[in-house]
């Protein structure tokens, strides 16, 4: 169809490891660890180690520490969920604050790491008071305040989040993290060159910052700018590698191995010089060489419980337990669906699903199932997915809870776009109106909406604020085309599926009413009601 997009997004697999049981800290109570080493060093150390992922040491390191205070006996806690955050596990993670919380009611840190576990967790109301009491007790934590940031976009108030984001950008021009976070934030919603603009300008500025260029290299990619992705990523993974992040470099060098078929950057990295870049992150005279790490004292290493670590690979590790069942490399279409029929069936477009191969369906709860299609709807764009084993009853959309919406009714959208760059783990949220109650050209199997849709939200749900399912995500339209054929720049419209067409497919009644007693809820509310039920389709391309 001329003039519109799809929203499936091709990108790569990403691997995923399934973490075993936890593990517990000595009872015992001195002031002073192993070999006569202050505690406070030994915290010290082992905080240091985990921001360079040597978290098996780090381990070792609170291991040999025998807490004699409530308050160290926390910091230990706090640790120990710091690892468990880097190891994707934030359920046990938020167990670990909690508890740290309890034994030190004014630990920053604490409530911090709680803040961060809760918004991996999709609990958002928690997740934004935690983060407010983070920032009580020190307003200058940078992270705190991204927290809310990003709950904000989760629940659709973007204009909100750019608000936060533009304020930790002017205070805190230097920060890497603020930089990357919003630079995010704008490719998440199609904007790529600002946000390139934004992590170029920092990294011009700041040019050893590994994150920064990492991302921005991976923008250069979404472009099909190789050489300027390749160079930016050999940076990064110098980079890395300069700060003592020996792990997050190897999974930056496999992606270029993967994609330097000539060799050239490789051997850059293996010859431990740096880079060459068409528009150098440099200065007028001698650049500096990039910061040393403060120097860690290796330890011996304690065996973190039935952990595994992924293989590098191009994206970053999945943010919960279970992997995607798909090989390591392989190009991926992705979109999003919801689950229907007692946890059977999986609902999405026909587009993400087409000429492909094995399927992997992920909810926002963290779990994974393989599926298969059993039917499509070519001119609806519809298919069904079965799924290799039924998620609970509890995760379904029930029939009685669809039905279609008139113009001016609320249009929530949840899905799973830019998967590969804004992560795989939970869905987003976007809100608008229901715009006109038929399609372009006046189709009356479709419907427009101005709630924002990207890349990968096709097959996703359309919810009302009362919960009921209202349509299914497909496209929107291209507006640089439209520009090109016509000379106007449209504003966005985004197109949906009716509910009715879906139920036909289906061959189930549709419910004509518009009428409920069911009350409005808040958007982390209905995002909380809907968090398991929404998936990530992931299918291998052939």
């Amino acid at each position: 169809m001329q003039g519109i997009s799809r929203l499936c997004v091709v990108s790569m697999t990403v691997a995923g490891v399934l973490f075993g049981a936890g593990f517990s800290v000595p009872a015992q109570t001195s002031s002073m660890g192993t070999m006569g080493v202050r505690v406070s060093d030994q915290l010290k150390q082992a905080d240091q180690m985990i921001s360079v992922e040597r978290l098996e040491e780090a381990l070792s390191v609170l291991k040999a520490i025998n807490p004699q205070t409530s308050r160290v006996s926390a910091k230990v806690d706090v640790l120990l969920g710091k690892i468990y955050q880097r190891l994707h596990k934030p359920a046990k993670a938020a167990d670990l604050f909690e508890k740290a919380v309890f034994s030190s009611m004014d630990d920053a840190e604490a409530y911090l790491g709680l803040a961060e576990a809760k918004l991996a967790l999709g609990q958002l109301r928690q997740a934004r008071q935690h983060a407010r009491v983070a920032l009580k007790t020190n307003p200058d934590l940078i992270r705190a305040h991204l927290v809310l940031a990003r709950v904000d976009d989760r629940t659709g108030q973007m204009a909100k989040a750019k608000e936060r984001f533009s304020n930790l950008l002017q205070n805190k021009p230097s920060s890497e993290p603020v930089v990357v976070a919003y630079a995010q934030f704008l490719s998440e919603r199609e904007d790529i060159n600002s946000a390139i603009k934004v992590l170029k300008t920092f990294v011009d500025k700041e040019p050893f910052t590994a994150e920064a260029s990492d991302l921005l290299g991976q923008l250069y990619w979404q472009q099909n700018r190789q050489t300027d992705a390749l160079q930016m990523r050999t940076f990064a993974a110098k980079s890395f590698q300069a700060l003592g992040n020996e792990f997050k470099a190897n999974a930056v060098k496999g992606w270029i191995s993967a994609h330097d078929p000539s060799g050239q950057y490789i051997r850059q990295l293996k010859a431990g010089h740096k880079p060459e870049f068409k528009s150098a992150p440099v200065h007028s005279g001698t650049v500096p060489p990039p910061p040393k790490a403060a120097p860690v004292p290796r330890v011996d290493v304690a065996k973190l419980p039935e952990i595994q670590r992924p293989t590098p690979v191009l994206s970053k590790v999945l943010k919960r337990p279970d992997p995607l069942p798909l090989p390591n490399g392989a190009m991926l279409k992705t979109g999003s669906g919801f689950i229907i029929n007692d946890g059977k069936y999986v609902i999405t477009n026909h587009h993400v699903i087409a000429n492909t191969g094995k399927i992997a369906i992920r909810n926002g709860n963290g779990e994974v199932r393989t599926a298969r299609v059993i039917k499509i709807a070519r001119d609806d764009d519809l298919a069904i997915l079965e799924l290799s084993k039924p998620f609970p009853d509890t995760y379904s959309i029930p029939y009685s809870q669809m039905n279609d919406a008139r113009t001016g009714r609320a249009a929530v959208v949840m899905g799973f776009p830019m998967a590969g760059i804004i992560g795989w783990q939970q869905p987003s949220l976007t809100e608008g109106i229901v715009s006109k109650s038929s399609g372009f050209n006046d189709n009356p199997n479709t419907f427009q909406i101005t709630s924002k849709m990207n890349k990968g939200n096709s097959g996703g749900p359309i919810f009302d604020r009362q919960g009921r399912l209202i349509g299914i995500a497909v496209a929107k339209l291209n507006t640089t085309k439209i520009y090109e054929q016509k000379g106007s720049l449209p504003e966005d419209v985004n197109l949906a599926i009716k509910v009715g067409r879906l139920l036909k497919f289906l061959d189930i009644p549709v419910n004509t009413s518009e009428k409920s007693s069911a009350p409005e809820l808040s958007l982390e509310d209905l995002y909380q009601l809907m968090l398991a039920k929404v998936v990530l389709v992931a299918a291998e391309e052939k």
